[in-house]
């Protein structure tokens, strides 16, 4: 497993641990630059993904244009689940992190499957934030009861003008979850397929959030 990992600037025996994951074609190194934004409480690790492309490039499934729409490789999506699941457990083991304070925040491939975790293993989940994400149709078959995301925050955010994830699939997203009787909020932006500093500040008060016992909402 390969990752970065920026320790907590404030001393605790079980720190909360946030895990970024990266977009497609990128790895560990590109979300933690945001590392420096976060929460000094929090222990950061960015995790890379396990699907190679070439040297220095990874992807959590592969993704294929078809005249019907999107295809996507659904073992490869099975494979980095159970690869999150187990790598996640094995972190907070091995860090000391507190068990019931563990929050991901993902971009693009990365907030599907921070979203995927939330949907199938949201025992492991206190809060997400999904950066122009997806729901995964290869994982619904596999949600976990409605009465297991009941402590779930949620936060999706979305480029309006996005040309790699259509806005549409957050929207989507937001009404499956809170048909669950999640705490799921999406909030659209006037930019595309990227991480806008108006994003960035809101998934970060966002998560503070989290530590402070609030539930941030935004208007859906």
């Amino acid at each position: 497993m390969n990752f970065r990992l920026r320790s907590p600037e404030v001393s605790t025996q079980h720190p909360p641990l946030l895990v970024l994951l990266h977009g497609k074609g990128a790895n560990e190194d590109d979300l933690f630059a945001l590392a420096r934004h976060v929460d000094p409480r929090f222990l950061v690790i960015s995790l890379r993904a396990p699907h190679e492309m070439a040297p220095g490039y990874y992807r959590w499934y592969e993704r294929f244009d078809s005249p019907h729409g999107s295809i996507f490789d659904e073992e490869e999506i099975e494979a980095s689940r159970q690869w999150l699941v187990q790598h996640i457990a094995d972190l907070v083991t091995s860090s000391g992190a507190a068990p019931q304070q563990v929050h991901i925040l993902g971009f693009s491939q990365g907030g599907a499957m921070a979203l995927a975790l939330a949907l199938t293993e949201p025992r492991m989940v206190q809060s997400v934030v999904s950066i122009a994400g997806r729901l995964l149709a290869a994982c619904t078959a596999q949600a976990a009861p409605a009465t297991a995301m009941q402590h779930l925050n949620l936060l999706l955010q979305h480029g309006s003008q996005d040309e790699v994830v259509a806005c549409s699939e957050s929207v989507t997203a937001c009404k499956y979850f809170s048909k669950k009787g999640t705490a799921a909020d999406l909030k659209e932006y006037a930019t595309g397929h990227t991480i806008s500093p108006a994003m960035l500040k809101d998934a970060l008060d966002f998560l503070s959030g989290q530590l402070d016992g609030e539930i941030p909402r935004t208007d859906a």
